[in-house]
């Protein structure tokens, strides 16, 4: 089994250290031995009253920059083999990040050369976005944010791989850039990707996906 890390979010958290301060007097006079310190009265012992340090405001948590769903994803070496359980993790995680793009963009040139014959989630997908393009609509947004992978295989050819991943919001919008429809939520997804190697390239055979959470 292989797991792959995806892009992580980086966590950044303020400290706030309380430091007491302890005052000290001692006195003395000069001579040949030493005296006995002079008595302190109450009304002679100087009030001292602690201010608090002001607290610092916490620091800004960074928040990663989301992947631009006009830009096509970058093809993974593992595309060209060898069969290989983590290069089938990567064709999967590489899959899914098609769709964000294809629905921004109408290009579906990889998702098609990449489906196969038995993947009904695949040509489903297409008809879907077909519909959406004939009447003028394309998305915004709801770009993937993978945090992990992996995959395995009885028998080096098919393989079952799955891949977890966030999908922040997005929106539909017409030819005017007038929202038609909206998608606020961002979701934690694990779709199960089964990919096949045919001894010279990959095929996607199977697509399950499943919201895990509501984030």
């Amino acid at each position: 089994m292989r797991h792959h890390g995806g892009t992580t979010r980086a966590l950044a958290a303020a400290a706030v250290v309380g430091i007491g301060l302890a005052l000290a007097a001692c006195s003395g006079s000069g001579g040949a031995g030493p005296t006995s310190p002079p008595a302190v009265t109450a009304s002679s012992t100087p009030q001292v009253t602690a201010t608090p340090s002001p607290t610092p405001e916490p620091s800004p948590t960074p928040t990663a920059a989301l992947a631009d769903v006009t830009v096509a994803p970058t093809p993974p070496a593992a595309l060209d083999g060898p069969a290989t359980e983590e290069n089938a993790a990567a064709v999967a995680e590489y899959f899914m990040s098609l769709f964000p793009y294809m629905y921004a963009t109408g290009d579906t040139a990889e998702w098609e050369r990449l489906t196969g014959e038995n993947c009904g989630y695949c040509s489903g997908t297409l008809v879907d976005l077909q519909k959406k393009l004939a009447s003028g609509r394309h998305a915004q947004g709801g770009s993937f944010e993978v945090e992990a992978s992996g995959s395995s295989t009885f028998d080096g050819h098919e393989f079952f791989a799955w891949v977890v991943f966030i999908q922040h919001p997005s929106r539909a919008v017409d030819e005017a850039g007038t929202v038609v429809e909206d998608f606020p939520d961002t979701t934690r997804v694990r779709a199960q990707v089964t990919v096949v190697w045919s001894g010279s390239g990959w095929a996607v055979d199977g697509v399950d996906p499943r919201e895990l959470e509501t984030l």
